[in-house]
């Protein structure tokens, strides 16, 4: 979407007057796109952004990257250069992210991810929603890392969180929710955003770290209330957008993942029509629709293999949202910016590689301590290991239904057959049984109110 197309209208004279939970008046002239015109988004999450200020790239941070779960955080400037063009391209008239923003909420790298997303809505005429992800608030993790040290470094509170991104939408919130840092944004007349603070991060310091699970408290369920009232009276769909999953995406990973209460957050957004989240945390790409009709979208995280975001076409004639994933165009970027780092210029090979390389590894070095496996030669360990590599591969890109038959025709699969039992063993076998269903594509359709 062009940014010619955001006409110079206001969204009703009552939305430039409208309350804020705290009772403040939002006075605030912001366009919106009009009624009745076609409506591109773009999403996505867990960009885990590392301000190049906090680090000297020294044996500290390259034995975090080594331990960890495949962020690219040496390029964090890099890939965010590549979104700023790949918007540029796509034109979107809004992106959204779903939190975690920062890699451990250090107040460097959040200031400084303000100044990229400043520059891309500059130079691309795109808004940016952001929320924050359990990362990004009063995280005690907070570092910086010089020489062989991680030193301690500001983090931030929700007061700095809100003030640094007020550009990207709190400055603008039709409705402010006081009990979090949600808020419901309007890019345009037709299709609002409810944007759905499910972190907790009030007992971090206490805890010494990030809390991993979410939840919404029961004042910001009846919040929710508010703000489908308020659609509703101007003919508006909300898509809600939140960090932690809404529906279980995973038989491995649910607890710290999936909202504790999200049961009652889904008769929330479900009362209020609201039929579609997306979400992030869980890093990797999958689709799920509830028996009750909504859907919870998890994108794959930015920052780690396949790095791919998604992109939203509404459609208001039709009341139709379509959605499509798309690969961050690292090499697109590169080449503009006349790189000669061989990784970035073959950055998705360099990425896939990295990726599986990191999950055969940590496979290879569980096989060869566990002494059942003392009798398998080293290629044979290692072509396991590579299936375990491959597997993650696609159970983070989602392509169980195009991918997962050539890895369980491979040589290193049918040794795994045969294996003494193991927890890695378990491991591959219920992955080789993931569902084949298209998880980087769908369309719903939007109730009539």
């Amino acid at each position: 979407m062009s940014v010619r197309q955001y006409n110079v209208i206001l969204l009703f004279s009552l939305l430039l007057l409208l309350s804020s939970c705290s009772g403040q008046r939002t006075e605030q002239q912001v366009l919106r796109i009009q009624s009745g015109q076609n409506l591109r988004l773009l999403t996505t999450t867990d960009i885990h952004y590392l301000s190049p200020r906090l680090t000297d790239n020294g044996p500290a941070f390259r034995s975090f990257l080594a331990a960890g779960d495949g962020k690219q955080l040496n390029y964090s400037d890099e890939m965010l250069e590549a979104l700023d063009l790949d918007i540029g391209i796509r034109r979107p008239a809004a992106v959204i992210i779903s939190g975690d923003l920062t890699n451990n909420g250090e107040k460097a790298s959040h200031q400084d991810l303000a100044g990229h997303l400043r520059a891309i809505e500059q130079r691309t005429g795109t808004r940016i929603y952001v929320i924050p992800g359990n990362h990004d608030v009063m995280n005690p993790w907070a570092r910086r890392f010089e020489g062989e040290r991680q030193i301690r470094t500001d983090s931030v509170t929700p007061k700095n969180f809100r003030s640094i991104y007020s550009e990207f939408g709190y400055g603008e919130a039709l409705l402010r929710d006081n009990d979090s840092l949600s808020y419901l944004a309007a890019p345009s007349e037709d299709l609002w955003l409810l944007m759905l603070d499910t972190s907790q991060y009030s007992s971090n310091k206490k805890l010494g770290h990030p809390q991993l699970d979410g939840q919404l408290t029961g004042s910001t369920l009846r919040w929710i209330d508010r703000c489908g009232e308020l659609a509703a009276k101007n003919g508006a769909q909300i898509v809600a957008v939140m960090h932690h999953s809404l529906l279980d995406h995973s038989e491995f990973l649910q607890e710290g993942f999936t909202l504790n209460n999200n049961e009652q957050a889904a008769a929330a957004l479900i009362r209020n029509g609201i039929t579609t989240v997306f979400s992030g945390h869980i890093h990797f790409q999958d689709i799920r629709k509830s028996d009750k009709g909504i859907y919870d979208v998890a994108n794959s995280a930015l920052s780690v293999y396949p790095h791919q975001y998604g992109i939203l076409d509404y459609s208001p004639a039709s009341r139709t949202l379509d959605y499509n994933t798309a690969k961050l165009n690292v090499e697109l970027w590169a080449k503009s910016a006349g790189s000669t780092d061989p990784n970035l210029v073959n950055f998705s090979a360099y990425s896939e590689e990295a990726f599986r390389k990191l999950s055969a590894d940590r496979s290879y070095a569980r096989l060869t301590a566990d002494s059942s496996y003392d009798g398998y030669k080293q290629e044979q360990l290692e072509a396991m290991a590579d299936v375990v590599g491959r597997l993650n591969e696609i159970y983070f890109s989602g392509t169980a239904d195009k991918d997962i038959a050539a890895v369980t025709s491979s040589e290193g699969f049918r040794l795994w057959q045969t294996a003494p039992y193991s927890g890695l063993k378990s491991y591959v076998q219920r992955m080789s049984e993931l569902e084949l269903k298209d998880n980087n594509h769908f369309v719903t359709k939007f109730p009539q109110w």
